[in-house]
């Protein structure tokens, strides 16, 4: 069960969306992902339906981030930049932690990194990037308690959906946030964000008529390219599955390189029409 939905414009200065296919530069893709849209919305709000917590685990009531379509007002451009990265060993016990000291050269590197930015406008002043993330609130309609997904009434999971559906717009509106947005990279936070929240409608395809700016839709209208193959998310749906379901049991301790009980990735292939990339439903579980 979906909610209506919402739309967010967010807006910052750089952008790295990694590509995993470049293992030691990183290099970003031209646009933003599905998944960094996602965890934008999450550090504004999120309540996972999935707990890893063995006593937590028959309880799902919660709710998931389901992206619809990405706008895309200011693509930027791409730039080269040299930085410090700091590599740990893996599984580093914390006594043997040395912090984020730049200056140890054991764990520091200089890569380049090739980045978005908003570029420079006619005057030469700085621009920022700009995009428009639609998403919908879903909720389980089976909102189980006990050691089993006991079936509800349907009024309960509307009740549920419509009290999460409000609570974002409430906390998108102030500005509240529960750690800082990012785009891609943590680095690279998000400066400001807006919900947009009239609209005209929908289209002949069924798609909110988002009410912006003549500037802005201007600006949206001239984007009609192929982005190529973009990474979407991961379906966790195979490691839930492996976990067990039922209240108490244990986490597996092994199995997790076997295929079909780790997490597997999904694409998109970005095609921009008037600005808008959209994205087909399917449930990420």
């Amino acid at each position: 069960m979906t909610s209506d939905p919402i739309c967010l414009r967010v807006k910052g200065p750089f952008a790295c969306f990694t590509r995993p296919e470049f293992h030691v530069e990183r290099v970003s893709y031209p646009i933003i992902t599905p998944s960094a849209a996602r965890g934008i919305l999450e550090a504004i709000l999120m309540k996972p339906i999935e707990k890893p917590e063995a006593h937590k685990r028959h309880n799902k009531v919660g709710f998931r981030w389901v992206i619809t379509r990405l706008g895309i007002i200011n693509k930027g451009t791409m730039f080269s930049i040299l930085r410090n990265e700091l590599g740990y060993p893996t599984h580093q016990k914390p006594e043997d932690a040395t912090g984020y000291d730049i200056n140890a050269d054991r764990i520091r590197a200089q890569r380049h990194s090739l980045i978005l930015s908003g570029g420079l406008d006619q005057d030469g002043k700085r621009q920022m990037l700009e995009y428009l993330i639609e998403a919908c609130v879903e909720v389980e309609d089976d909102l189980g308690h006990g050691g089993a997904r006991n079936t509800q009434p349907r009024w309960k999971a509307v009740q549920v959906m419509a009290k999460y559906h409000q609570m974002f717009l409430r906390r998108a509106r102030a500005g509240q946030c529960f750690y800082q947005p990012f785009f891609g990279c943590r680095e690279f936070s998000v400066a400001e964000w807006q919900l947009v929240e009239e609209h005209d409608g929908v289209d002949g395809s069924g798609n909110r008529r988002w009410r912006l700016p003549d500037l802005d839709l201007k600006a949206m209208q001239r984007v009609n390219e192929p982005f190529g193959m973009i990474f979407r998310d991961y379906r966790y749906e195979p490691v839930w599955n492996h976990w067990g379901h039922g209240k108490d049991n244990p986490r597996p301790a092994s199995g997790w390189s076997q295929p079909g009980q780790r997490p597997e990735p999904m694409h998109l292939h970005a095609q921009a029409v008037n600005g808008w990339i959209k994205i087909e439903q399917e449930v990420l579980t």
